[in-house]
């Protein structure tokens, strides 16, 4: 009969075998993430790929094999993890993470440069990848158009991955604009695009309109089109400033003329055109006109940024006064109890009171005509000159046109002598302002 010892020893070497399969098969519990992707495990042999699950897969071990599984979904780059058979995998539940995105970009027009984190990486199309917790800024340059800019961002644990595709294309033209004049500063409307230089963008279909200006020079203005019907906009521009502006800051209410056209009142900006000249005049009741020359020439004093007018007083106005008889003729008519050659002498008197001299006299043709009489200020330039012209007006009754010509003079420089630089004055003397009255009342 066996012994207990010899009938339990197959038992033992059944267990033993047992725990032995039991230990060399070994299998790991893979799960993919995000749970979309698909597990494949790569075949040693010809290198296929055999999927074994989506999300989630049982990867059994094989001794002398690499175990290698690949885990892919569209949109992200793909993870290698190869599972050697020996080694006591403690956590069997084993997660793969897709961490990075592939955005695959493409590019129009196909000659611009894409640029990756600064990196220039070719032309036509490219795959930027965005690791999880971070961003990644693609650009699409190509000179003469305005630069695409994507920045791709996927934040740490997030789900809201960027986009998978993207299509980058260049529309919008650039010009570089440089302005001839150092100092010189380049605007658009109210916004000022930069010192010296600035990139100007025209959006497709559109215009851009820019203004090259410094103080004391006439802005020059740009208009880049970039549609239909229109010459392309030019890849860079050098804008030259020509002529110049002065601000002429004269007094509140003073007239303003350049070139004898009256410009404004009060603060008035002038141009002076390039290799030309102009003449500013200021005028204002009650002061001396003011005038300067400027002028934009080769050995011409350059003109100043601005002039602040300063108009003295006119000490004929404290001599004068405002009037309505002033270079109009006034008819006064003559009594009937007064023969015409007592009303001829009468007239004659009267003007003989205040005028020295009589250019011509004809009592037959009722006509009379003063000398100018002059009065001048030196300290301020100022000519005033006066004379009287009478004419018979009618004899039915007897009438006489009277009129008093009072000029002042526009230069103080010239001389009282030219008449073309006397204008007529709304104002009298006060050794004329009763002449007129005068006569109506001792014709009467």
């Amino acid at each position: 009969m066996p012994s207990r010892r010899s009938l339990s020893l197959p038992g033992v070497l059944i267990g033993a075998l047992a725990g032995a399969s039991t230990l060399g098969a070994q299998t790991l519990e893979l799960t993919a993430s995000p749970a979309a992707a698909t597990i494949y495990r790569l075949k040693e042999l010809d290198r296929s790929l055999e999927r074994i699950g989506v999300g989630a897969a049982k990867l059994k071990l094989e001794k002398n094999e690499s175990n290698t599984v690949v885990v892919r979904l569209e949109g992200f780059k793909e993870v290698r993890r190869s599972f050697p058979k020996g080694p006591d995998y403690k956590d069997k539940r084993i997660t793969l993470f897709l961490n990075r995105r592939v955005v695959e970009v493409s590019a129009l027009p196909f000659d611009a440069t894409i640029y990756i984190n600064g990196t220039a990486t070719g032309q036509r199309q490219a795959d930027v990848e965005v690791e999880e917790g971070s961003s990644a800024t693609v650009e699409l340059r190509k000179p003469g158009f305005a630069t695409v800019r994507r920045v791709y961002q996927w934040d740490k644990g997030s789900t809201q991955y960027p986009v998978s595709t993207d299509k980058l294309e260049l529309v919008d033209r650039r010009v570089a604009v440089t302005a001839a004049l150092p100092g010189a500063e380049v605007f658009t409307g109210d916004t000022k695009l930069g010192d010296g230089v600035a990139d100007v963008v025209v959006p497709n279909g559109g215009c851009t309109t820019i203004r090259v200006q410094k103080a004391g020079w006439t802005p020059t203005e740009r208009q880049y089109c970039n549609k239909e019907g229109f010459p392309p906009p030019p890849m860079g521009d050098q804008v030259p400033l020509s002529g110049r502006v002065v601000a002429v800051n004269a007094p509140q209410g003073a007239r303003v003329f350049v070139n004898n056209r009256q410009a404004g009142t009060g603060a008035v900006s002038v141009k002076i055109p390039e290799g030309g000249c102009v003449t500013v005049r200021v005028e204002q009741s009650g002061f001396m006109p003011w005038q300067e020359p400027y002028c934009v020439q080769d050995n011409a004093p350059a003109p100043p940024l601005e002039a602040n007018v300063q108009l003295a007083a006119d000490e004929s106005y404290g001599a004068s006064v405002a009037s309505d008889q002033a270079n109009v003729n006034i008819t006064v008519e003559v009594s009937s109890k007064l023969a015409e050659e007592q009303a001829w002498k009468l007239v004659s008197s009267i003007v003989l009171s205040a005028f020295d001299v009589l250019e011509n006299s004809d009592s037959q043709t009722g006509y009379l005509r003063t000398a100018w009489q002059v009065r001048t200020w030196k300290e301020t330039g100022r000519v005033v000159r006066t004379r009287v012209i009478v004419k018979r007006q009618g004899d039915s009754p007897l009438r006489y046109a009277i009129k008093i010509d009072s000029e002042q003079n526009r230069d103080p420089l010239k001389s009282a002598r030219d008449d073309e630089n006397f204008e007529a004055w709304d104002r009298l003397l006060n050794s004329y302002k009763d002449l007129i009255s005068e006569m109506q009342a001792r014709l009467k």
